[in-house]
C-alpha cells in the first residue's frame, strides 16, 4: 500500500513501483483519502466515457506546505489576506510543489488513468475565509452524446484545524480504505495494475 499518491506523479517512481508489484505478483493499492466519487470516476474512465476531470482544493493559506516557485505565491496570498488562485493546470507539475496537500488530486489521476497526472486539471486556492476546513471540489465531464454531456460536481467540506495540511475526515477515509484492502482485498482504494 502507498499512503501518498502524489509520489506517483514522478513517472520514474510510478514505473518502478508498478514493475516491483508485477515482479512480485502483487497489486499496489492507494487509499483515496479526501477524494469523493472515486469509484464513479474509475467506472467512467474504464468505460471510456470520462472526458474531463478537474479537482479544486481550497484551504487557508497557512495550510499549505509549498516548495519551489509556489512558496512566494503562498506567501503573497498570506500577505494579501484575499482569496488567491495559486495554480490551475495539469496536475503532474503541482505534485512535487505541495506533496502534502494534493493527495486527493493524485488519487483522482490514478482513478482516471486515461487522463492521468497530465490530463487531470488541478486548481489550488488559498482562501483565508476558510480557516477551519478544506474544500475539495470535483468536476466530472462525460464524453458528449448528441451534443450534450453528463456533468457532476461534488464539493466536500472537510473540517480541519487551522494550519493543518489534512482535514479530520480524511484520516477516517484513509483508514477505512486501508482496512477495506486488508479485510476484502480491494476496499476503497485506487488499484494500480
Amino acid at each position: 500500500q502507498l499512503g501518498s499518491p502524489s509520489a506517483l506523479a514522478d513517472a520514474v517512481t510510478e514505473r518502478r513501483l508498478r514493475a516491483a508489484a508485477a515482479r512480485g505478483g502483487h497489486t499496489l493499492y492507494v487509499p483515496r483519502g479526501a477524494l469523493w466519487g472515486c469509484e464513479d470516476i474509475a467506472r467512467m474512465d474504464s468505460a471510456g466515457t470520462l472526458q474531463a476531470l478537474k479537482v479544486t482544493m481550497t484551504k487557508a493559506p497557512g495550510s499549505f506546505r509549498p516548495q519551489g516557485w509556489l512558496s512566494p505565491r503562498v506567501a503573497a496570498a498570506v500577505a494579501s489576506g484575499t482569496r488567491t488562485v495559486l495554480y490551475e493546470g495539469p496536475l503532474r507539475p503541482l505534485c512535487p510543489l505541495v506533496p502534502n496537500n494534493v493527495n486527493a488530486m493524485a488519487a483522482a489521476a490514478l482513478a482516471a488513468p486515461r487522463l492521468g497526472f497530465d490530463g487531470v486539471t488541478a486548481c489550488l486556492v488559498a482562501d483565508p475565509s476558510v480557516p477551519d476546513c478544506h474544500i475539495v471540489t470535483v468536476e466530472v465531464t462525460a464524453v458528449p452524446e448528441r451534443g450534450r454531456a453528463l456533468t457532476v460536481t461534488s464539493t466536500r467540506r472537510n473540517p480541519a484545524e487551522p494550519g493543518r495540511v489534512t482535514g479530520s475526515a480524511t484520516r477516517h477515509s484513509f483508514w477505512s480504505s486501508v482496512l477495506g484492502v486488508a479485510c476484502t482485498g480491494h476496499g476503497g482504494c485506487v488499484k494500480l495494475c
